[in-house]
C-alpha cells in the first residue's frame, strides 16, 4: 500500500465490497455487472482497475468481493460502499439477479409425550 501511495504520489484506499447472489445465477454476467458498476462511478478509480474475485460457494450465496480503489474518498469510506451497494442492488434487479438471504429448513419429528405416573 505505502508503495502506492509513493508511486501515486496521493492518498489511495483499496475498497472491498462483499457481494452474495443466489445459486443458479449467471457468474460471469454477475462479474461482468460488478465491473460495470465499478467503471460508472466517477469515484472508482481506473488504474489500478477495478478487480472481481469469486471468495466461496457459502452456505447461502455464490460470494463475490468487489474490489476497487480511490481517492477522493479516502476519508468518507462509507459513501463510496453506499453508492457501490446501490447501483450494485439496482443494476442485479435490472439483470434478474437475485441477492439470497439464509433460509433454513426445520424438520421436526414426531416425539411420543412422556406422562409421568
Amino acid at each position: 500500500m505505502e508503495a502506492l501511495r509513493q508511486l501515486w504520489g496521493y492518498p489511495l484506499l483499496r475498497f472491498k465490497i462483499p457481494v452474495g447472489v443466489a445459486y443458479g445465477s449467471d457468474l460471469r454476467l454477475v462479474e461482468r455487472l460488478l465491473l460495470q458498476v465499478a467503471r460508472e462511478n466517477p469515484d472508482v478509480l481506473d488504474d489500478p482497475a477495478p478487480v472481481v474475485c469469486l471468495m466461496a460457494f457459502g452456505d447461502s450465496a455464490v460470494e463475490f468481493e468487489l474490489r476497487v480503489w480511490s481517492t477522493t474518498l479516502v476519508h468518507k469510506r462509507g459513501k463510496l460502499i453506499s453508492d457501490l451497494n446501490f447501483a450494485i442492488y439496482d443494476t442485479f434487479q435490472q439483470h434478474g439477479i437475485e441477492i439470497p438471504f439464509p433460509q433454513r429448513d426445520v424438520h421436526i419429528r414426531s416425539v411420543e409425550r412422556i406422562v409421568p405416573s
